[in-house]
């Protein structure tokens, strides 16, 4: 067999390896929705009726709860679609159906990278599926309490400002809110690529301290892209928290350096 054969083959070997790693995120992620669309929050039926068949999931809760904390009391959301209600209720269910699987979804794509590690670094898979759900939980607590409330504060000052009467979409308020603590989770997960990318051996730390400002400058360009709302402060709430943590995992990452070094 013939040296490119063997490249071939290791690159089939890597295509096949990520479509099956893509796979069980997807069935994850499906099982996830399934879960939060269907199971009830309570064993109570007793509200059930022929007229209403409908029972309370964690995906209703979740919808109610949302409309609760971030919908002003004077705003009316209207289905001007009759699909809307089902759509907003699918695309929650989706969005939970991510959050409830993130740590099935890490520790695939860490499998996926795993085989580019050393022997002895191949037992980090529940540090790193640790931090990556304390800092996606970081995240959506960010979010939750002051990022997306801010943002859809201004939304709505905007409205006022302008006159308009405090009326919204139905699908798109949730959509917004949804897709917002969504990515306000994935970003905060940012440090854990670097480390994982350092510990790889993809890239080096000294690479990122001299490029620090093209670094920061570009996680402010992100943010400002996925804010619905960019804004000094929202924008400051996310950036600030970020930089923190990005500063800790570059020592983190100088210290597995340090170590593979010192093992060589």
């Amino acid at each position: 067999m013939t040296e490119k054969e063997k490249v071939a083959m290791t690159f089939m070997d890597h295509v096949r390896e990520l479509l099956y790693r893509l796979r069980a995120m997807l069935i994850a992620i499906i099982i996830s929705t399934v879960v939060a669309m269907l199971v009830p929050v309570t064993l109570d039926f007793s509200n059930i009726t022929a007229e209403n068949p409908f029972y309370a999931t964690i995906a209703s809760n979740v919808i109610r709860h949302l409309q609760d904390r971030f919908k002003p009391p004077e705003a009316k959301l209207l289905p001007l679609d009759p699909i809307a209600p089902a759509e907003s209720y699918f695309f929650i269910s989706i969005i939970l159906g991510i959050v409830i699987s993130s740590p099935a979804i890490f520790y695939e794509l860490y499998k996926f990278i795993n085989p580019a590690l050393h022997k002895h670094e191949r037992g980090d898979a529940t540090k790193f599926v640790g931090a990556f759900v304390g800092l996606f939980l970081f995240g959506l607590f960010m979010g939750y309490m002051y990022i997306v409330p801010m943002t859809m504060r201004m939304l709505f000052m905007f409205a006022n400002l302008l006159n308009l009467p405090p009326e919204y979409e139905f699908s798109t308020f949730f959509s917004t809110i949804g897709l917002s603590l969504l990515l306000c989770g994935l970003i905060f997960t940012f440090p854990i690529y670097i480390v994982l990318l350092v510990k790889v051996g993809i890239l080096k730390t000294q690479y990122i301290t001299k490029n620090r400002k093209y670094l920061y400058g570009g996680l402010i360009i992100v943010i400002a892209i996925v804010d619905p709302e960019p804004g000094i402060m929202t924008e400051s709430l996310v950036f600030l928290p970020l930089l923190v943590l990005t500063e800790i995992s570059i020592l983190i990452a100088k210290r597995i350096e340090k170590k593979r070094e010192a093992s060589q």
